[in-house]
């Protein structure tokens, strides 16, 4: 069994490393994480839990003790089974990438993962310009599995139409809604927008 000592790492830290280690080790592995921080925990037993994982959480005065097991299905509190609160916010995505690195691709996609690990997550999420692409990849690819996870939990995944179209990716579209511009007018001026 190995043991991850995550006390007093800024978040989301915690759970990408929770979440690179047992990628790493077999299926019948077993770790324990240690954390301080009840964002950290709620992120940890989040993932284990969509990812179907048994989890034992104990705490004690050095902190949370989370023992998650590959093995095992998942069995967590009904405190951490609760539905997500849904915010009234639109998050605008009008690229694949994040920045112009080498390595956009890879945080657009952390960029995603990290939604499912939010306590409190948006209404919707808008895709346009070069963003559409997130939403017409191979279904196997992990944009797309992500996105399906958000969608489950209640967020409305909305593809501008005219953006499929000048891409000419319309018939390549996998998941969302196709909007006009009229909708995505509208969903501006009635949500929290957030744009990246």
């Amino acid at each position: 069994m190995r043991t991850i000592d995550c006390r007093d790492m800024p978040v989301p830290k915690p759970v990408v490393l929770t979440k690179t280690t047992l990628d790493e080790l077999p299926k019948d592995s077993v770790i324990t994480v240690i954390v301080n921080c009840d964002m950290s925990e709620d992120n940890i037993l989040t993932y284990a839990q969509n990812k179907g994982y048994f989890v034992k959480r104990e705490q004690k005065r050095a902190g949370i003790f989370i023992t998650i097991s590959k093995k095992f299905s998942c069995d967590i509190d009904e405190h951490h089974k609760k539905e997500k609160q849904i915010e009234n916010r639109a998050i605008i995505i009008t690229s694949d990438c994040i920045g112009r690195g080498l390595h956009g691709d890879s945080l657009m996609q952390e960029f995603l993962d990290s939604i499912l690990f939010q306590k409190t997550l948006p209404s919707k999420l808008i895709f346009l310009n070069k963003g559409v692409k997130l939403t017409c990849a191979k279904t196997e690819n992990n944009s797309i599995k992500t996105l399906k996870k958000v969608e489950d939990k209640g967020v409305d995944i909305l593809v501008s139409l005219t953006s499929l179209e000048e891409l000419d990716m319309h018939k390549q579209h996998q998941i969302g809604t196709q909007i006009s511009m009229y909708e995505l007018v509208e969903t501006m001026i009635n949500y929290e927008t957030s744009t990246i």
